[in-house]
């Protein structure tokens, strides 16, 4: 039996939609092999999570469901302060 493997960025966006309180303003770009996600403002610390482990349990479903092939990283992209 094979397995099905989705796209990354669509299940990037589901998950981060899942856990910020304006899933509309998510948005999620790919960039070689890192799959970056943008939210609202101040909405990062729902996205990262107490000690990171929001942000961790989505890197590691998005790797499982990924190819095994692609290694997929997925960051914040957070805008730049100055």
């Amino acid at each position: 039996m094979r397995a099905m493997k989705s796209d990354p960025t669509d299940l990037t966006l589901f998950l981060a939609q899942s856990v910020v309180d304006q899933p509309s303003l998510v948005r999620v770009s790919k960039k070689g092999p890192t799959v970056m996600v943008r939210v609202a403002p101040g909405e990062e610390g729902r996205l990262i999570g107490r000690q990171g482990r929001v942000i961790q349990a989505i890197r590691t479903l998005v790797r499982a469901a990924s190819d095994p092939r692609e290694r997929v990283n997925v960051d914040l992209d957070a805008p730049r302060k100055g």
